[in-house]
């Protein structure tokens, strides 16, 4: 077993991506400022974006590529967020990658019956085929907007990326392994890291027989984070909620943790207005003004001062499977796909070697 008190600079990172855009200019400082923070950081940070073309925020993008950990996604969907069209965020498209050196073309989401035609996937592949030839598959709702995967839209994109040279990735976590020659945080499970973090962490924890980490109940979001630290399974004897919101104390700054990212984000009132948006459905962000985690860093100092943990009973249920004598993990939670890092070729990824233009 491994520890070092290095492993928050192995936390994959995910700037600003709440309600709001790490990219309109009412964000973009607090972007460029969080980034500047985790100059250090070994693992990868997304920056997730659907801004349209501003001149204004050209100077912090330029200032912001020069982390070269970052990964600027474009979710591009056809679907005239904010009123733009699909031209102008190709243009956006465009002066990013003349900044970033690349840009990962991320089809979030892909709603039945709004833009699922073939025509429209088509136009979202060809984005990527003439630009990084990388594409992430994030996202694929019902017309209720539910977050289930329709394998037949899936399996057409995966055709047409195969046809137009597009490398897919069913989740960021693969690409993000992809691009920088690392283990895949989300797939690459194994001997437990970081187990010391643990009860620092407010953790408390067995090990089974076989050493893998049991805890007594969890989050989805504990399972998430904690499977990020510890680059092994993680088991509970329950799952309290399937939100991405960790169980530990954290005051009025909650954490959260996606199957691939840890969160960093600052909740602001003003975002493109997307019709889809999830956020709106979550009680404790919503379109409310808040700041979400914290550097990786600061977690352990955060963690400890906080009076008392978040009180889960006051959201909303979902179906999950309860206690018994079963222990529960990630797969009972979350839809598992195939990993993808190692399904190419090594290809230079200009952004890992971007000079500021």
């Amino acid at each position: 077993m491994t520890y070092t008190s290095d492993w928050p600079r192995d936390i994959p990172v995910a700037v600003n991506d709440c309600y709001g855009d790490p990219f309109i200019i009412e964000q973009v400082p607090g972007t460029l400022d969080k980034v500047q923070q985790l100059m250090d950081q070994t693992a990868p940070i997304a920056l997730f974006t659907k801004a349209p073309l501003n001149p204004a925020v050209l100077p912090y993008l330029r200032d912001i590529a020069a982390n070269p950990m970052v990964i600027p996604f474009y979710s591009l969907t056809g679907l005239g967020e904010g009123g733009y069209d699909f031209d102008h965020r190709r243009r956006m498209i465009d002066t990013m990658g003349a900044i970033f050196g690349d840009v990962v073309i991320l089809t979030r989401p892909i709603i039945a019956g709004r833009n699922d035609h073939p025509d429209n996937l088509a136009r979202l592949v060809r984005v990527a085929a003439e630009g990084s030839r990388i594409m992430v598959l994030g996202g694929i709702h019902d017309a209720k907007k539910r977050k289930r995967m329709d394998n037949d839209v899936e399996q057409m994109l995966f055709d047409m990326c195969r046809a137009g040279g597009v490398r897919a990735f069913h989740k960021s976590s693969c690409l993000g392994a992809y691009l920088y020659g690392l283990e895949c945080w989300n797939h690459d499970m194994g001997t437990p890291r970081n187990l010391n973090a643990l009860p620092e962490l407010g953790y408390a924890h067995t090990l089974d027989e076989d050493g893998g980490i049991v805890l007594g109940e969890a989050s989805t979001g504990d399972l998430n984070f904690l499977r990020i630290l510890t680059m092994s399974e993680i088991r509970a004897g329950s799952i309290i909620s399937n939100y991405n919101l960790l169980t530990v104390p954290s005051g009025d700054r909650p954490y959260e943790c996606t199957s691939s990212w840890m969160e960093w984000s600052e909740n602001i009132d003003t975002c493109l207005g997307c019709s889809y948006c999830i956020i709106l459905q979550i009680e404790y962000l919503k379109k409310t003004p808040r700041k979400v985690g914290t550097h990786p860093r600061d977690m352990i100092a955060t963690i400890r001062s906080a009076d008392g943990a978040t009180d889960f009973s006051r959201f909303r249920k979902t179906k999950l499977p309860g206690p018994g004598d079963q222990l529960h993990s990630y797969g009972d939670v979350r839809v598992v796909k195939s990993c993808m890092r190692h399904a190419y070729d090594a290809a230079p990824w200009r952004g890992a070697t971007r000079m500021t233009v």
